[in-house]
């Protein structure tokens, strides 16, 4: 290992060679995709080489992810390096601004709002802890430097543990993490830290970096591109003009309120027509004309501003803010954007809602691709690594490399089954009892827990029907309104029937869907299904776009993000080296080429009309039963 801040003895083969891979690519500064399974060590095999290339140099490792579990084993490698070589790389790992914020009743605003009721306490002089922590003019409190040179010997630490120093020292935990980063080596933080490019430009500038002198480790990568179309898309619904016409009655805005009267107006015109779940594609300059029948658009925008910076000084949050912002957005971004007027239920009232919805994540990536030191990415499911260069932008010198599981292949099945199917067309009472029927004798005889993923919770609760009765173990059901802490909960209690047995029912785009580790827990899962979105606008759209940019309209705007779900459903199972499960399809098409190509070449996964056979023979020969 030479000189490598490696933070274990030992290393293993297949690790090794990401090693290695990850080092010459740094220092040739040449992206690279990575395709890296459970239990390879990704996180050891990025970290080591970027901080041990950074250290001598001005260069600075983010570490990109937005799973707080992420984060949290990243700072444990990073406290590993510490201990084993007796070095502070120095590493700080930072959240939301808004997660850091010491003031009462934040957590529950929108993230403009936030944002806007910060500015204004600070270039008011109203926040006491952005005062003890910076002066007038921004400069750092020689109090809070104390206390930023404290916690840089104490981290890595997970986020709380600055936000707790603050709290207690009445400083501001944002500007003390900020303080800590400008001498930081590595920073782990969300995926916005440099992708929002507002966001980017104002934290970069604090801590005194530009982006050439940063080395990016995008860790969960195949979320990026989701991610990044919902960061730029921006909405307009009826419910939010309500809101706002209630804001301008209470504070008597006037002409503001005429004003919100007549986009009222607009959204009626631009929707009539259309009843529940009907959509259609509008124009930016249908919007823009309506807009000035009402007022001059830049004025427009420009007086519901005014009008939100007055309100937030009284409620802190603004529905009005909201629709200045919106207005700012549709006037940009036409390329790998959408325009859609669409009318949803919610509760028991229609909703209308007016979208700029950006399909091209490229469009927020590539700045940070062209321009960085260099760009690791990497994933358990990022197959076909292809697709997310060409999604995301990557140039074509990108280097793109797919690990085998470190994993013995004898400990998993991988089994699709035949004479079933979630298609649309083919959904009967019959299609859900037979559907039933295999997962109960399926998971009856798996020595342990088992999760069962669906498409959608209304085709779950369909199954399900048929399914609890069936099922010789207690059933537990993921809500799509729990909280963090109420998933936690069923976890938990899910992971008491370890012996005995049970049985999660969830969604494959949900919460337990991905991110979930229950080693030892969980012995199968099966995927009922393909978690394929919904043929609505929105996906007719990037099909289009997609095939117009790469020809590849339904392979990247349908069917492989659905693959990726369904692989991440999977790998719930399978989370150590002594892991033992099986891993169910149950939909034919998974066998037939459009969707068996998909699969990780090591997976090879077996058609099967009798998958309780195989199960049974599986747990058999692993000395369970």
């Amino acid at each position: 290992m030479g000189d490598m801040l490696f933070p274990h003895e030992n290393v293993r083969d297949v690790q090794n060679e990401m090693l290695a891979l990850v080092q010459k690519c740094i220092e040739t500064r040449t992206p690279l995709l990575v395709h890296a399974p459970t239990g390879l060590g990704k996180t050891a095999a990025t970290l080591a080489p970027a901080v041990t290339y950074a250290k001598d140099k001005d260069l600075v490792v983010f570490f990109l992810t937005s799973r707080h579990t992420q984060h949290l084993i990243a700072i444990q490698t990073l406290k590993d390096i510490k201990q084993r070589f007796n070095v502070n790389p120095g590493t700080v790992s930072i959240v939301g601004k808004k997660n850091l914020c010491a003031q009462s009743g934040v957590t529950t605003l929108r993230s403009d709002d936030f944002l806007e009721y910060c500015r204004a306490l600070r270039e008011d002089g109203k926040c006491s802890y952005y005062l003890n922590t910076r002066t007038t003019n921004g400069l750092v409190q020689p109090k809070a430097e104390l206390v930023a040179v404290e916690l840089r010997n104490e981290l890595p630490a997970p986020s709380e543990h600055i936000l707790n120093r603050g709290t207690e020292q009445e400083m501001c935990p944002y500007e003390l993490t900020v303080a800590v980063a400008k001498d930081a080596k590595v920073i782990i933080a969300d995926y916005n830290y440099l992708f929002n490019a507002r966001i980017r430009d104002a934290f970069l500038s604090k801590i005194g970096k530009k982006l050439e002198q940063c080395i990016v480790i995008i860790d969960e990568g195949h979320n990026l591109p989701g991610r990044l179309r919902e960061q730029q898309t921006q909405r307009l619904s009826s419910l939010t003009i309500r809101r706002a016409i209630k804001e301008a009655k209470k504070y008597s805005y006037n002409e503001v309120l005429d004003a919100l009267v007549g986009v009222q107006d607009i959204l009626n015109k631009l929707s009539l027509g259309l009843f529940r779940d009907q959509e259609r594609l509008v124009t930016k300059q249908q919007f823009v004309d309506e807009i000035k029948r009402v007022k001059d658009y830049e004025e427009l925008a420009v007086l519901f501003e005014w009008a939100a910076d007055g309100i937030r000084e009284e409620q802190k949050t603004s529905a009005i803010g909201g629709i200045a912002s919106f207005l700012k957005g549709w006037n940009e971004g036409d390329v790998g954007y959408s325009r859609i007027i669409a009318v949803k239920q919610f509760g028991n009232e229609p909703v209308t809602v007016l979208s700029h919805r950006c399909m091209d994540p490229s469009l927020a990536a590539k700045e940070v691709i062209d321009n960085a030191h260099n760009v690791i990415m990497m994933s358990g499911t990022l197959t076909p690594t292809s697709m997310f260069a060409d999604v995301l932008g990557f140039p074509k010198t990108t280097v793109q490399k797919e690990f085998p599981s470190p994993f013995p292949v004898a400990n998993k099945v991988s089994l699709i089954v035949p004479g079933v199917t979630t298609k649309f067309t083919a959904r009967s009472e019959g299609q859900f009892k037979n559907i039933a029927s295999i997962c109960a004798n399926i998971v009856n005889s798996v020595p342990g827990c088992s999760a069962i993923f669906f498409p959608s919770y209304l085709l779950r609760d369909e199954v399900a029907k048929f399914l609890q009765d069936a099922v010789a173990k207690t059933v537990f059901f993921e809500d799509p309104r729990a909280t963090k802490e109420d998933r936690q909960e069923l976890l938990k209690r899910f992971a008491q029937y370890k012996d005995s047995g049970a049985v999660l029912l969830g969604v494959a785009a949900g919460s337990f869907g991905e991110g979930v580790d229950l080693p030892g827990i969980l012995k199968s899962v099966i995927v009922v299904g393909i978690p394929l979105d919904r043929p609505d606008l929105e996906t007719k759209e990037l099909i289009n776009y997609y095939d117009k940019k790469f020809h590849r309209g339904w392979d990247y705007g349908y069917i492989l993000p659905a693959v990726t779900k369904t692989l991440q459903n999977a790998g719930r199972c399978i989370r150590s080296e002594t892991d033992r499960g099986v891993l169910v399809f149950m939909d034919e098409r998974y066998a037939t080429q459009m969707y068996a190509r998909c699969f990780p070449k090591d997976w090879n996964p077996k058609l099967t009309a009798d998958p309780v056979a195989h199960v049974k023979r599986f747990f058999a020969t692993q000395n369970f039963i």
